[in-house]
């Protein structure tokens, strides 16, 4: 289930869950990822307005949410929470990171018959626990079966019916997907168990054969074929044909019942979690659910984009990955989509890691004059030149879209969004909207800009003692926090928390609604990095080499990890970048060596020590590889980006590229000896 980040209308607290992210949209609403006080993840259903100012949509809601309480199967995703009477309505079920069996067989093409046979048996079994509950599920389709490694999910009970109840389709609505929706449901209106069981045969000839039984186009002709045609089963495998067209019957008295079903497609006793999974499916599964739900930069199996804000000075201040976008691009974690290095099987299960990738030219823009990469978001390029120029170049193009002219030389980019784009002058904070340049509002800060970054609808911004919270369109102060003594730094955000360091050996959780600390964690030495969040954890380095992991809950130590030998440079350590977490590992570089930790103990997996006597920057951790450059201080020499084995941390091939190399999502970025910036994606192996 891919997740979006918020919009400014969004909620940002439902019940007792904060809301974190979109999971998208049904019939009934808007669905939500949601987070419990203890961190617990949940997918948070919230009824549309017109149906929740409705008085028998409200009554036959609580019968539903009492009804579908009672479905306690396995391969279901069960409700956790609801509030039927609340402002809006809504039902919180359990969260499945995951991909839906519509994505797998979208992206890996039609299961073998086993895997189909595995997933009858599970799917009827969930219906099983769902009818006996005095439920009807009415819109099973691809879309709402999520794939677990130890098998499927049954998700969407919010549009059930509760068979002794009232029908939803009361409010005008017909619940269901044309090609899934039963023949007597089109013909009379007729909801029972049987229309589920229909749906199930729909499904599994889905997942044989690549395609519903029905064919595809619009609705009347999907409901056309339903009712006066056969469905076509050419595809599916003669082992469960028989099976999918009792399934499909057209008289439901016909169909067979789940019980029948569970034994007859589950008889072997083989189920999805004994390898029912096709391999493909499986190895995709367990990449997305190694990554963190949230974390303030992009994980496996997208990526880790590890660029910390400012970097190493090379004359002029260096481009650098927007917090604002980090924190943005994250939320989509759950997606499994795209990679910058496409890798190349060598046949025997191992990767083929001979030489560098194919890079594939994307754009590239002239560096006239003095201008310079000054910062990127996921889809927009900033530029800044000594003159005070201010350019926006669109991302997938590089096209300018807009410049602007400021006091002052290099306005100075704070952080930015794909809508706003915030930079300072020596007096002024300024707000931008980021696809036009229009000013929105400006911030008298007397140079002091402190530290910015725009989540879930809010921008907060450091200012010296004080915390605040703006609206990121007017400006206007939501609510501002002091600290007697603290000057806040290294500002991130991650479920609705706030982590920052108080400019010294500490660093503290703070609510994001409210500006209330929740907790502060002493380190024993200056704090170096921002915070990392991940699965429940917050990492972050000190500038005595120790990378610590600290509970998210709680604050409380779970274990450091310090760089020991009379090999320490604290020079070199001072410029430590942001750890990365992905799957069991986090990753981190420090002293001029990059390590691996287990992300539960803290054991070191692997010490990596390029043997460049100056400072590096990891870069990114994605398909198995961890990627870094270095930082070579002479002006005239290019940086060169470096690829590890995730696994072993044995060097796998380098490259020699240009200056200012960074990744934001799927593009990595660096300026040519020639003065062009460049933006280029792999595509291969060279």
């Amino acid at each position: 289930m891919a997740v979006a980040p918020l919009e400014v209308d969004d909620p940002r607290r439902i019940g007792r869950y904060r809301i974190v992210g979109r999971l998208g949209r049904g019939g009934m609403g808007r669905v939500y990822l949601g987070l419990s006080p203890g961190g617990r993840a949940v997918a948070v259903k919230v009824v549309r307005d017109e149906l929740a100012e409705d008085p028998g949509f409200r009554r036959r809601f609580v019968r539903e949410v009492d009804a579908a309480r009672r479905v306690t199967g396995f391969f279901t995703a069960a409700v956790v929470d609801a509030d039927p009477d609340g402002e809006p309505p809504w039902l919180a079920t359990a969260y499945v990171p995951g991909m839906s069996l519509e994505a797998a067989v979208a992206a890996h093409g039609a299961w073998p018959e086993h895997s189909v046979r595995a997933l009858g048996a599970a799917l009827a079994e969930a219906l099983e626990s769902v009818h006996g509950a005095g439920v009807v599920h009415r819109d099973l389709k691809p879309s709402n079966v999520l794939l677990a490694p130890d098998g499927p999910r049954l998700i969407d009970f919010g549009i059930s019916l509760a068979a002794e109840g009232t029908q939803l389709t009361e409010t005008g609505v017909l619940i269901g997907t044309p090609g899934y929706i039963a023949p007597e449901r089109l013909v009379r209106d007729e909801t029972t168990p049987a229309g589920d069981v229909f749906a199930l045969g729909a499904v599994l000839a889905y997942a044989a054969t690549g395609a519903g039984p029905f064919g595809g186009g619009a609705a009347h002709a999907l409901h056309y074929r339903v009712v006066h045609e056969e469905p076509d089963l050419g595809g599916v495998p003669s082992g469960l044909r028989d099976i999918v067209a009792r399934c499909l019957a057209k008289d439901p008295g016909a169909r067979p019942a789940v019980s029948d079903l569970v034994a007859e497609l589950g008889g072997d006793g083989a189920g999805m979690g004994d390898g029912g999974l096709p391999a493909r499916v499986a190895t995709e599964i367990a990449r997305v659910r190694a990554a963190p739900i949230l974390a303030p930069a992009e994980t496996e199996p997208t990526a880790v984009d590890t660029a910390r804000p400012g970097g190493r000075s090379r004359g002029l201040p260096r481009g650098r990955v927007l917090a604002g976008a980090a924190v943005a691009a994250a939320l989509a974690l759950v997606a499994a989509t795209g990679a910058l290095l496409a890798v190349r099987s060598s046949g025997d299960g191992r990767d083929d890691a001979a030489g560098p990738p194919e890079w594939k030219e994307r754009w590239t823009f002239p560096l006239d004059g003095d201008l310079r990469p000054a910062g990127y978001t996921e889809r927009t390029v900033y530029l800044s030149s000594e003159a005070g120029d201010l350019y926006a170049l669109d991302a997938d193009s590089g096209e300018e879209r807009w410049r602007k002219r400021y006091p002052g030389k290099y306005p100075e980019l704070l952080d930015g969004t794909d809508e706003i784009a915030y930079y300072a002058d020596g007096r002024y904070t300024y707000a931008l909207d980021a696809q036009t340049g229009e000013q929105l509002w400006k911030y008298e800060d007397h140079g002091i800009n402190g530290e910015h970054m725009t989540f879930g609808g809010t921008t907060y911004k450091t200012f010296f003692t004080w915390l605040i919270a703006l609206d990121p369109r007017t400006g206007d102060e939501i609510w501002r926090e002091s600290t007697e003594g603290a000057k806040w730094d290294r500002l991130t955000t991650a479920a609705g928390v706030l982590y920052l360091s108080d400019g010294a050996d500490a660093v503290h959780a703070v609510d994001a609604e409210n500006g209330r600390g929740l907790w502060r964690y002493d380190a024993g030495n200056e704090i170096g990095t921002a915070p990392v969040f991940a699965n429940g954890t917050v990492y972050f380095g000190t500038k005595d080499g120790t990378l610590h992991a600290v509970d998210a809950d709680s604050g409380r130590e779970d274990w450091r990890h310090g760089f020991d030998g009379a090999a320490w440079n604290p020079i070199i350590a001072d410029g430590a970048g942001l750890p990365a977490v992905s799957g069991e590992a986090v990753y981190y570089e420090n002293d001029g060596y990059v390590v691996a930790l287990d992300t539960g103990t803290g054991r070191p997996l692997w010490t990596h020590e390029p043997g460049l006597d100056e400072e590096i920057m990891l870069l990114a951790v994605r398909d198995g590889q961890v990627l870094y450059r270095d930082g070579p201080e002479d002006q005239d020499r290019d940086e060169t980006v470096y690829a590890l084995d995730a696994r072993t941390g044995e060097r796998l091939w380098d490259d020699v590229l240009g200056e200012n190399t960074d990744i934001v999502g799927d593009t990595l970025y660096f300026v040519d000896d020639g003065g062009t910036l460049r933006a280029v994606s792999a595509t291969g192996r060279a």
